[in-house]
């Protein structure tokens, strides 16, 4: 179903088809006449699509560092600004679509421009991360096994109702870079996700396994699926299904939203090709006998390490964390 942007994006494709846009010009359309922003769709003469943003104050100038998005600053002849970004890439109309129709969304609930600047400044650094890796908007199915476990692990918490839905969602901390992936007042954990018959598993720093609250390491074993198959999950209704259990809490899905765009997600077609079915998932406690590596083990001088663990070597220190006993799925 395309967003209301997309469909102001065709027809105003249709219109320049019928009368063309001079070289170099844009022609916008303003998205909600009973905004308190001044919000518009748009295309160019070259056929690229924009999301505009008219200010009274002249905006900040803000780099994209991408092949696929531009930004530029207009003044017009009232003295007011316009923001534009420009999407220079066809065949991500979708993709930057939801994007742009998300930022529309979000700006009927900030208070003042100044807000809507800073929003405006906010998301586009997150969509710089998306448009960065490979140019094409969606993530490798590595990326999406990885995230689909995240995700699998925090639908537990959530349904476990040891913490309300904002204070679960706080603590996935993985998408801003943390060590772990979840981090609470007194326990850490680390998601890893493994195909059927891993033998190890990575660990990509010294700091991955050390926390200063207690850390419990979760394996989910993934495997390849296919469309119709019994069990097959992809990221499209998996969001959806924390989406409903969160609901009840307006912050906890705006918090979970962005989360979503920090990990370089975004709702699209693609993602229901690439599914898996979860075989299990094992929670581990990282105690003193635990085999890993961290920073006060390493001689001097070794400032970085990345290792693998044996899974069989892991049986001892399987644990179980979630209140409804659902810490392992077989």
């Amino acid at each position: 179903m395309k967003t209301k942007i997309e469909e102001l994006w065709r027809d105003a494709l249709q219109q320049a088809n019928a009368k063309p846009i001079e070289a170099n010009g844009y022609r916008l359309t303003r998205m909600t006449p009973e905004s308190r922003f001044d919000i518009y769709s748009g295309v160019d003469s070259s056929s690229f699509v924009l999301l505009a943003i008219g200010i009274h104050v002249r905006p900040p100038n803000i780099a994209t560092d991408s092949s696929s998005l531009d930004y530029f600053r207009q003044q017009r002849k009232d003295g007011s600004w316009l923001m534009v970004l420009r999407l220079r890439q066809n065949g991500l109309e979708t993709v930057f679509g939801r994007l742009c129709q998300d930022l529309v969304d979000a700006a009927e609930g900030v208070p003042d421009e100044q807000a809507l600047v800073f929003l405006f400044r906010e998301r586009l650094n997150l969509w710089k991360k998306l448009f960065q890796h490979g140019g094409s908007g969606f993530l490798q199915p590595h990326e999406i096994k990885g995230l689909i476990a995240e995700l699998l692990v925090l639908e537990l918490l959530v349904r476990s109702g040891e913490r309300d839905p904002h204070e679960t969602v706080s603590g996935w901390i993985g998408p801003l870079g943390s060590d772990q992936d979840f981090v609470y007042s007194e326990r850490a954990l680390e998601v890893k996700a493994v195909g059927p018959g891993a033998e190890a598993i990575s660990i990509s720093s010294l700091e991955q396994l050390d926390c200063a609250v207690s850390i419990h390491l979760i394996l989910a074993t993934l495997r390849s699926a296919t469309p119709g198959e019994l069990g097959a999950i992809g990221l499209n209704p998996l969001t959806t299904r924390i989406e409903g259990l969160i609901a009840n809490s307006p912050e906890a899905l705006k918090l979970f939203k962005e989360r979503l765009l920090e990990s370089r997600y975004v709702e699209h077609d693609f993602y229901d090709t690439v599914l898996f079915e979860c075989m299990s998932i094992v929670t581990y406690a990282v105690t003193e006998d635990f085999p890993k590596l961290i920073r006060n083990m390493v001689p001097a001088g070794v400032v970085s390490a990345s290792y693998s663990i044996a899974i069989d070597s892991l049986t001892d220190f399987r644990s179980g964390i979630f209140h409804d006993g659902r810490q392992e799925v077989s």
